[in-house]
């Protein structure tokens, strides 16, 4: 019984040397910094540190749709860390993505963290172009942001129902001043969408940028008709005419067959130069037959666009038709 006690004493004495072996021999690896969330077009960084203090490590960072991060590769520890700075894409993938770190002899590392912002997975709507313009509220201490996202649907043989059109309102500080989300029922195949609204924000923190995320439920085969428009006008508010109180113009119903029961209208403002100041939004309601026209007006939302910005309004229409005989 002694014996077999001793014996069990000099094997294990054998094997603790061996599994603190890489430690003992100047060899190991862990995370120094990793962040649990990076933001589209924004910095981003990791760290680990090392033995030998000059080790060679490499990092991959793989987004949730595959792709790696370029310009990342290998670098040389420096005091015993090695680091890597990098700042992520516009339109880096939003979710998951995964940091693997290796560094030779001293070990292999990987953790997740999550990308915020951007078009998410299963969009396939690009977003082409947006802006904004904020204005002090006349009373209190807030403010009225007026916006515009422009939507690009690629395809040409399916329309994006039920989609989603969240807006990020971000300051200085990356801090989400407040969210608005716009769900519009239908946006036919190759065409551009336009997106407006206003959001009431609680202070007058200046908004440095939009952060939008768009998600659509359902692709189908295409059958989406816009009616055309015409003699389309910026009016000044009455109350207050330095700034947009209205957008007007003529709705035509231009299907060969259906009435025309009611149409949703988005729309963006774009100053002289192309760049979207502002947007809003207007209904209609009542029967256009075909081959007729109806005058429309547009008035909720720009409030915050200074009529000397406002150059041409850009407009699309979600309508509702109503077949002959139905």
């Amino acid at each position: 019984m002694r014996k077999g006690l001793a014996l069990a004493t000099v094997l294990f004495a054998a094997v603790v040397p061996g599994l603190a072996s890489g430690a003992a021999n100047g060899f190991s690896v862990r995370f120094n910094f990793v962040p649990q969330k990076v933001f589209q077009g924004q910095p981003a960084a990791i760290s680990v540190l090392v033995k030998p203090s000059n080790a060679r490590c490499t990092l991959a960072v793989r987004y949730v749709d595959g792709s790696l991060q370029g310009g990342l590769g290998s670098t040389r520890a420096s005091g015993g860390k090695a680091a890597w700075k990098w700042t992520l894409s516009g339109d880096a993938p939003a979710g998951s993505a995964k940091a693997s770190v290796q560094c030779g002899r001293s070990g292999n590392l990987s953790r997740s963290f999550t990308v915020v912002g951007g078009s998410v997975a299963k969009a396939n709507l690009s977003i082409v172009n947006s802006g904004y313009s904020q204005r002090p509220d006349r009373f209190g201490g807030g403010s009225t942001v007026s916006y515009g996202v422009v939507l690009n649907n690629p395809s040409t043989i399916q329309d994006a129902q039920n989609v989603s059109v969240q807006v990020n309102f971000i300051d200085s500080t990356n801090h989400t001043l407040q969210t608005t989300t716009n769900q519009i029922s239908a946006i036919g195949a190759n065409s551009t969408f336009n997106v407006g609204g206003s959001q009431s924000l609680p202070s007058t923190t200046p908004v440095v940028k939009l952060e939008i995320i768009v998600q659509t439920s359902a692709w189908v085969k295409t059958t989406f008709h816009e009616p055309a428009l015409d003699n389309i006008h910026i009016v000044p508010s009455s109350f207050d005419p330095d700034y947009v109180g209205e957008v007007d113009g003529d709705l035509v119903n231009d299907h060969p067959t259906d009435t025309l029961t009611n149409a949703s209208a988005y729309i963006v403002l774009y100053d002289a130069a192309g760049n979207v100041v502002g947007g809003g939004t207007g209904f209609m309601f009542g029967s256009l037959p075909p081959g007729t026209r109806s005058y429309f007006s547009a008035s909720s939302g720009f409030s915050a666009v200074p009529m000397a910005k406002a150059s041409t309004a850009a407009i699309s229409i979600v309508p509702t038709y109503k077949a002959p005989g139905t």
